[in-house]
């Protein structure tokens, strides 16, 4: 009780000197004053509940979340907030040592027991004062975004944020990456706050943009296993809410884009995002989209993507189908039809004998049939690839560099292709 003052000042004192927040508030005086006070009030309090063997009463627990509301206005930082816990507590165990004197076992494991046990509801009335204050004060949009970076860091503070917005937090997530070619707008500004407030307000789906050109979003999982990955649950309702949703992110965006899906357990989110980013640089780029690619969808590609001398194999497959007509296409809607001739021809609008010369067309061209397995393997990976926005339409077209012999596997010599 003695050292209480001291010990105050020699804490606020450190906060000044770790923290840009509290020497712009030392500045001010009466700001410090308050600072000093608080400081010492701490302690004493502190001391008489130790002396009574008494818990923190539900008015100080407030008096601690006034102050936490107090540094929201005054312009203090999460990481202040945060920080400031942590050297709090620090500087209150070295005191409670140097008290006991270093020889007083009992009473210094008295002091610390129940520092331990009152010090964690005081830190969250607290935190969460701050916390509670400061979402006050964002937008929607901006509570959205922090939100979802809270969840892909596995923060704490994470369902204290959700309800303010009227949202459960989940054990399990679907992450969707959805990828333009190109920049969407100059500028990170209030264009994306309205789309990501937009997609809130009618799915409550969790958004951030990542990149210019890259949107995440979160969706809720059952966190289920399923060799295929729009098996998202056992309601096949939920798969058209989520193509829905997609489709109206690219609706509002405006251009077409590449949509890659993983999902993940809540706390282990950062590599579900990694896995959906790798699917959705492989995944084909369309205007509306009519796939969610997961990894089962596009393992093939990611291997591909992987090897420059495969990619580089592929392109020449791509650059001489490029010589048509609309042959990429035609395959295309051909294997999207399990190769069925008669669907494939009206989803093109086309006489079938034009999709048998164009399929014979790509006989010529390459030396593979599109209706074998070798063909399938080959011409879909190809396909893919060039909707994928793999190569530029310049690429593809330029004479081949000096090739590689590809493994038998990839096609006997006599395929045609240079190897």
């Amino acid at each position: 009780m003695k050292r209480s003052d001291a010990n105050a000042r020699a804490e606020v004192s450190v906060y000044m000197r770790e923290l840009p927040d509290y020497r712009r508030e030392a500045a001010n005086p009466q700001a410090y004053a308050e600072t000093l006070e608080y400081a010492v009030w701490l302690r004493r309090r502190t001391i008489e509940c130790v002396s009574e063997d008494q818990p923190l009463a539900a008015e100080d627990l407030a008096f601690v979340g006034s102050i936490g509301q107090q540094r929201v206005r005054h312009g203090f930082s999460l990481h202040t907030a945060r920080r400031v816990l942590a050297l709090h507590t620090n500087l209150m165990l070295r005191e409670f040592y140097d008290a006991a004197e270093g020889q007083d076992v009992q009473e210094l494991l008295h002091l610390l027991s129940w520092f331990g046990t009152q010090g964690t509801p005081g830190a969250a009335a607290y935190l969460q004062a701050y916390i509670d204050a400061e979402h006050l004060r964002l937008s929607v949009a901006a509570r959205v975004r922090t939100l979802t970076q809270l969840l892909l860091t596995g923060d704490a503070t994470a369902p204290s944020l959700a309800r303010s917005l009227g949202v459960d937090v989940h054990d399990h997530y679907l992450v969707v990456i959805v990828r333009m070619p190109s920049q969407l707008f100059g500028r990170a500004d209030a264009t994306h706050d309205d789309l990501v407030a937009s997609v809130f307000k009618n799915h409550l789906a969790l958004l951030s943009w990542q990149q210019p050109n890259e949107l995440l979003v979160l969706v809720p999982h059952d966190g289920s296993v399923s060799l295929s990955p729009m098996s998202l649950s056992p309601m096949a309702s939920d798969g058209d809410r989520l193509m829905s949703l997609v489709r109206e992110i690219v609706e509002r965006v405006a251009r077409p884009c590449a949509v890659g899906t993983a999902a993940g357990a809540a706390n282990a989110l950062n590599k579900a995002v990694e896995l959906a980013r790798r699917v959705a640089h492989v995944a084909p780029v369309e205007a509306t989209p009519r796939t969610l690619s997961g990894v089962a969808d596009v393992f093939v590609e990611l291997g591909a993507a992987q090897l420059p001398e495969v990619d580089h194999w592929l392109r020449e497959i791509a650059r001489r189908l490029a010589n048509g007509p609309d042959l990429v296409v035609t395959l295309d809607a051909y294997y999207r039809a399990d190769m069925n001739r008669l669907a494939t021809a009206a989803a093109l609008h086309i006489h079938p004998r034009t999709l048998d010369y164009r399929l014979q067309r790509v006989y010529n061209l390459v030396n593979v049939d599109p209706g074998s397995v070798r063909g399938v393997r080959i011409l879909s990976t190809t396909v893919a690839r060039v909707l994928a926005g793999a190569w530029t339409q310049a690429q593809a077209l330029v004479p081949p560099a000096p090739a590689f012999r590809v493994p038998p596997d990839f096609g006997p010599a006599t395929t045609g292709v240079p190897y």
